[in-house]
């Protein structure tokens, strides 16, 4: 009962907002960047075509630039698996970004990924890139490497959404609004 209660205040939220956030949305839209089309493999090995291979009508992407960064990750896991959980139309990445690399260091790499991500279910989630970091960072529009940032990207790699960093209780708010507000579009 809470849970529906929870989701129908969300969606009135939401259409509340509706106006007002497709309006930024579709104001700042050319300046958020376009994930840039990648071939690539998930960590349970399965090849995926970016950005049409994403599997929600809405992605939210956790990229990470530094192992270290796994803990601002999690910092938004919960939030991730809930809005996944309510919303069949959202699905979440972790994103981890390296450089172009041999094939030896992608094998070591992604395996050492694996023995961290003990679940398997979770490897379909997990989708290491091994691309030009520059190449990558300028399409989206993110200026540097010292924290992970958050893209909420549709089918076509539109970015509708971004923010960097650990979360808040803004940065949370935020991005409920941004995926009701994508999903409920027509």
């Amino acid at each position: 009962m809470l849970n529906r209660f929870r989701l129908l205040f969300l969606t009135a939220l939401c259409f509340l907002f509706l106006p007002v956030s497709h309006a930024l949305q579709q104001g700042d839209a050319p300046g958020l960047g376009m994930f840039p089309a990648l071939a690539t493999y998930s960590l349970d090995k399965a090849k995926i075509n970016l950005p049409a291979g994403f599997e929600g009508k809405v992605n939210l992407l956790l990229v990470s630039f530094e192992p270290e960064q796994t803990n601002e990750v999690a910092t938004w896991m919960s939030v991730a698996q809930a809005i996944q959980h309510m919303n069949f139309q959202f699905r979440y990445y972790k994103m981890p970004v390296s450089n172009q690399e041999n094939m030896i260091y992608r094998w070591w790499d992604s395996s050492s990924l694996r023995s961290v991500e003990t679940d398997p279910e979770t490897w379909h989630w997990i989708i290491p890139l091994y691309t030009n970091k520059d190449k990558f960072r300028s399409a989206l529009n993110i200026p540097n490497e010292k924290e992970i940032v958050l893209l909420l990207v549709d089918k076509t790699g539109q970015v509708l959404w971004r923010t960097s960093g650990k979360i808040t209780d803004e940065k949370k708010s935020s991005l409920t609004n941004a995926v009701a507000a994508a999903t409920h579009l027509p």
